[in-house]
């Protein structure tokens, strides 16, 4: 039987949520959930003392939201010790699950990174399974994989992403499931063209595959 132990939230997470379910709780208190800055949330002892030297000291991203943003879920960003990341935010309204067929794939991710909106709000979740997935934003690339089918396509994502010059920004385990992203340039065309080979010579696809895809910038129109 699993150890109990093994299934902790780490101390400096829990944190993070707690600072967050107070953020949230101000927010809620506001009459139209506006996005709120560090200064304001010190002002007005939202957050103690300690929660700012908190966030100083582990390097702490904090990116305002409003409260129903559908890409408020990268509110905290804060970097772990393995390398990799943790982001927290406001869960939001569940984001429209869409559908295309792998061969009409790579124009559509084409005209979703050309989309006129922030750069840090143009990101695609491609859902394999419920656990197993892959995420597209304008300068990366990223796969979250935990089953053993997926984990051992692991090889062929990397070789694919090498003939296209991408290089790994993080490669490792990261709470049960394979984290694995590569830092990219800005480049719709390329970026589209890397994403289908990925996704039928990285993770095994064939053209006629239907892909399961979200963005909040699609939602939020």
């Amino acid at each position: 039987m699993p150890d109990p132990n093994d299934f902790k939230i780490p101390p400096e997470q829990e944190q993070l949520h707690e600072m967050l379910t107070k953020i949230i709780t101000y927010q809620q208190s506001l009459p139209d959930g506006r996005a709120v800055d560090l200064a304001e949330l010190r002002r007005e002892g939202v957050l103690s003392p300690a929660d700012a030297e908190f966030l100083t000291s582990h390097s702490v991203t904090y990116k305002p939201h409003r409260l129903y943003d559908y890409h408020a879920g990268d509110m905290f960003h804060m970097p772990t010790e393995d390398g990799g990341y943790i982001f927290i935010g406001p869960t939001g309204p569940p984001l429209t699950r869409r559908h295309a067929s792998l061969s009409v794939f790579q124009p559509i991710v084409e005209s979703f990174l050309r989309l006129p909106r922030p750069q840090d709000e143009l990101l695609l979740h491609i859902e394999f399974t419920e656990h197993d997935g892959m995420f597209v934003a304008p300068e990366m690339i990223g796969f979250t994989l935990r089953g053993a089918r997926w984990r051992q396509r692991l090889s062929a994502i990397r070789s694919v992403a090498s003939e296209f010059g991408f290089e790994p920004f993080h490669d490792g385990e990261i709470q049960g499931s394979w984290s694995l992203t590569f830092r990219i340039s800005q480049d719709p065309v390329r970026t589209a063209a890397a994403v289908v080979a990925l996704l039928t010579r990285g993770c095994g696809f064939a053209d006629e595959t239907e892909i399961s895809y979200s963005a909040g910038a699609l939602d939020a129109g």
